[in-house]
Parts: C-alpha cells; sequence; structure tokens
C-alpha cells in the first residue's frame, strides 16, 4: 500500500488542536476595519467561520452565532478543491490560499464584465451570499468524443490511452507540440504496469485542474516535489518538473524553470492533474457564465435540447458529455421553461473545482462475480469531492487487478472503469432581483458529415454562423441560425476563449 496522506507537512493539523486559534482568530477580527471583515451594515452577508477544513464544526458554529449576534460577518474566500490543505504548517500556506482566492475571484469578474448587459445572471460570492444548497450536474468520465469516433470498445479504450500533442509555443514563437491526454471529460487517468505490456498494478484517475498545481509551484516547488513523490513516484527529481522553456498556458506564460504541467511523470510516465487543454477551472467558469444566456432560433423559440444549446450557445465542445449537460443545466436552472418562471443567478459552488463524484456500485467483481469492497478509493479530496482516486488491491488482497472482472470482463485498460465513473460540479443559486433575461439569437452552429448515422453517433464540427458547412457535410441543426450574423455576435464572438474548440487542436502522437 502507498503512502497517500494528504499534504506536504506533518498532518498534524486537527480540528480539536483548531480550538483555542479559532476563537482568537475569528474573535480578533469584530472589527469593520479589519481587513478580513466586512462592514455590519453591507447588505449580503459573507460566509462563516470555518475550521481550516473548510466546515462549520460545533466549535466554529458557536464562534458564528457570536460573531452574527454582534452584526459582523468574515469575508468570503475561495478555497482549494474540495478544501485540501496541502501547506498545512508551512509558511508558503497563508500567501497561496490568498492568491488561489485571488486567481479565481479574478476568473469570475472576468466572465461576469463580459456577459450583456441584460444577462447579468452569474454571480460570485465575494459580492451576493448563494441562498441555496448545493446543485449537482453530473456526467460520464469516458470521453464521449472517442466513443463515438470509435464505437467498438477495446478500440475506444485504446484510442483513449494514446497522448495527443498541442502547441504550447508563447505567440510568435516556433511551435511547441507538447503532450496531453485525449481525455477530455474533467477526468484524466493512467495505469501503471510493473513492465511494458505486463499486467496493471493500479490506475489512478484524477480531476484536478492544472492551475492548482501552476500555483502551488510558484509558492512551494518543494510540496510538489513532495506529492509527486508521494502520488506518482518516488524516483521523481525536481528538475523533472521543470520547463526547459518558457511555454504558452492560456492566457498566461510559464517561464523556464518554472513548473512544466507536462512533464513526463504528468504524461508518459504517471498522471498527478489534468493535461487536456479544455480540462481546466477557466474552461469550467467560462462555460457557466456563457450557458446563463438563454437562446432562440430563428422562429423565436427557446432552445432546451442539450445539444442544440451547446451548438448554438459557443460554449465548449458540443460533442462531450460534460459540456452540453453542465451548459443546459446552467440555463434551465437561471430561468425555467415555466410561464411564471422566476429568474435566478447562479454561481459555482465553493470550492470552485470539477469532482470525481463516485464509481458505480458492482461495477468491480472478482473472478466469481462477488463485488469488491475498498480497492476504488479517493485519496485526494472527500467523497462526492474526489480530486484523485486509485484502484488498487487493498493490503492483503490475494490477488491483483489482473484478476478482476469489470462488468464481467478481464480488467485492462483504465477505460473500462472511467466507463462507470460519475464526474460532478456543484451549482448555488441566489435571488438577486435580477430582470427577466434577454432569449438572444444564437452566436454559432454546427455541421455534420453527410452520412446515415444518427445524429448522437456523430461528432460535429462547431462553427461560426456566418461560416458554411461545406460540400461533404450538413447542418444538423438548421433552425438555429438564419442568414447573415446574429445581432449579438460581436460582444461574444471577438472575445476568444483559449478553451473553445479544444478538441480541434489536437494530434495523436504517433
Amino acid at each position: 500500500m502507498r503512502d497517500v496522506g494528504w499534504g506536504c507537512g506533518a498532518n498534524t493539523t486537527h480540528e480539536s488542536s483548531w480550538t483555542r486559534r479559532s476563537f482568537e482568530f475569528c474573535l480578533s477580527t469584530m472589527s469593520p476595519t479589519h481587513p478580513q471583515v466586512s462592514h455590519p451594515r453591507r447588505k449580503t452577508p459573507d460566509g462563516p467561520c470555518l475550521s481550516p477544513f473548510g466546515r462549520e464544526s460545533p466549535v466554529t458554529r458557536k464562534i458564528n452565532e457570536h460573531i452574527l449576534s454582534r452584526g459582523v460577518h468574515l469575508m468570503f474566500k475561495y478555497a482549494p478543491p474540495a478544501n485540501i490543505d496541502d501547506l498545512a504548517g508551512r509558511p508558503s500556506r497563508a500567501a497561496f490560499l490568498e492568491d488561489w482566492h485571488k486567481r479565481i475571484q479574478d476568473a469570475f469578474d472576468d466572465e461576469i464584465s463580459n456577459l450583456p448587459s441584460g444577462n447579468k445572471l452569474f454571480f460570485s460570492e465575494t459580492a451576493s451570499a448563494a441562498e441555496s444548497a448545493d446543485i449537482a450536474v453530473t456526467w460520464n468520465a469516458f470521453p464521449l468524443v472517442i466513443k463515438r469516433e470509435q464505437p467498438a470498445d477495446v478500440a475506444r479504450w485504446d484510442a483513449a490511452d494514446r497522448l495527443a500533442r498541442v502547441n504550447r509555443a508563447p505567440a510568435g514563437a516556433p511551435a511547441l507540440n507538447m503532450p496531453c491526454r485525449r481525455q477530455d471529460e474533467y477526468c484524466e487517468w493512467f495505469a501503471y504496469r510493473a513492465s511494458p505490456g505486463g499486467p496493471i498494478s493500479r490506475i489512478v484517475f484524477t480531476a484536478e485542474a492544472p492551475e492548482y498545481w501552476i500555483d502551488l509551484a510558484r509558492h512551494d516547488f518543494d510540496c510538489v516535489v513532495e506529492l509527486y513523490r508521494r502520488h506518482v513516484s518516488t524516483q521523481v527529481q525536481p528538475d523533472d518538473l521543470k520547463l526547459t522553456q518558457d511555454i504558452a498556458f492560456g492566457n498566461e506564460m510559464l517561464p523556464k524553470g518554472s513548473y512544466n504541467p507536462y512533464n513526463p511523470w504528468n504524461t508518459t510516465k504517471g498522471v498527478m492533474h489534468l493535461t487536456h487543454p479544455a480540462n481546466t477551472l477557466g474552461a469550467e467558469i467560462d462555460l457557466a457564465a456563457r450557458a446563463t444566456i438563454p437562446r432562440h432560433d430563428v422562429s423565436g423559440k427557446r432552445i432546451t435540447e442539450v445539444r442544440r444549446f451547446a451548438c448554438g450557445s459557443n460554449f465548449g465542445d458540443p460533442n462531450r458529455s460534460s459540456d452540453p449537460n453542465i451548459g443546459l443545466g446552467v440555463n434551465l436552472t437561471v430561468l425555467a421553461t415555466t410561464p411564471d418562471a422566476r429568474p435566478q443567478s447562479i454561481t459555482l459552488a465553493n470550492p470552485v473545482a470539477l469532482y470525481i463524484d463516485r464509481i458505480a456500485a458492482g461495477v468491480l467483481t472478482d473472478a466469481d462475480d462477488n463485488p469488491l469492497q475498498g480497492w476504488f478509493k479517493i485519496v485526494r479530496g472527500v467523497a462526492g469531492r474526489g480530486l484523485m482516486a486509485v484502484l488498487e488491491p487493498p493490503e492483503g488482497a490475494a490477488f491483483g487487478l489482473d484478476s478482476v472482472q469489470v462488468i464481467g470482463r478481464r480488467l485492462t485498460h483504465g477505460g473500462q472503469v472511467a466507463d462507470h465513473i460519475q464526474m460532478v460540479l456543484y451549482a448555488k443559486t441566489a435571488h438577486l432581483g435580477a430582470a427577466a433575461p434577454t432569449l438572444r439569437s444564437c452566436i454559432s452552429h454546427c455541421c455534420r458529415p453527410e452520412n446515415v448515422l444518427p445524429i448522437d453517433q456523430v461528432n460535429l464540427d462547431h462553427k461560426d454562423p456566418t461560416d458554411g458547412c461545406g460540400a461533404s457535410a450538413k447542418d444538423p441543426f438548421p433552425e438555429l441560425v438564419g442568414a447573415g450574423a446574429a445581432p449579438d455576435l460581436v460582444a461574444l464572438r471577438a472575445r476568444p476563449s483559449s478553451v473553445k474548440r479544444a478538441g480541434r487542436l489536437l494530434r495523436v502522437s504517433e
């Protein structure tokens, strides 16, 4: 069994030992002028005082009752995914947490500022408190794009394991193709084998965003090395994780000598976090914001079918399982289809992340069809908010993964397991007095090949409204766009997204 304890410190920070310090901190901030306290007359209260574990314990509940009686609220802060505390007890922790909050808040601010004035239904909890409980949006972990390309099971499992390459060169520099996985549903995996072509010893699944690791490395590179050695290989060396030249990451430039998100231990030799260009927190926030805008077709009818909405809204990839389901889920939440629907504002729940929810019950069995308990475990994050999961024999197991069955078939690929993993993100809503949003015309459409396959078995090509489909393709949803560009096209199309249609950037490695 591997040591999968969290964090780079001694892991001795427990809630019981935090009691006295939590009282001292929370109660010492009882001043409207304190930098971590909002003014008592602020219209919308901020979040409560939490333990370092991101929950309101009996201890902190008493603190919050006292704080509320004084009319003071602690400022809302975006926490790391799953409230993971990798820097517990380290000097770098405070600055990292502040910068992480700023990264997420800046992303929210950017997306909100770019929404049309009549469609401001996406909000940040730094400005207004959410009112609802968490709203879960789920999807399957196996890439639907690959499933359509390769309907046969073994062929698609093989295809999902092959790496692709993406140009990461900064603007104006020569092409720099770097590896990434083709697994584009915010879940990526790697099957570890004792020898090439040998039996699988363990399979690791991750939903961790690259932004987290880039920021963690900026503040504490030694911690990143420690975590790689714990979760990937004891052979990891610091230089293995460093860039040898500048690269582009979305709108950022990562300089030579800094952390390399596409290092060998995260691509060819193992997995620590997500690598596909669309598998980022920036993509999640961009998608959620854009999806708040309701769309109508050329006849004026609102679009409420999942793939049509994705094709007409210019967010993410209409061929994935995740993006269309997230997009329509957000859209129907902010404005239901009932005639008397009251508009709601929506946000992504804190901590903002994409998570491994669970694996379907009973899919993993032994050769005699007995369900296997304790083989699939969340090792980073918590149940329902998993960041990393591992499938491996528990201590004392009488057999290895080569004897495991997945729905009656011998385990040979990580994709067999991904077929049965459910992914999730969480949203929250609030009634903030927003007017009913304007239904807007579509700002993109899709084209499909000229063949006889049903539409749900075909990958579509996402295009701008003024781009035709060509002689060998046709528009599967011609009702989405008419002649000429949509009137609000300039507002949203002129702002290129670093994650838009990312699948077309991929080139499969030989």
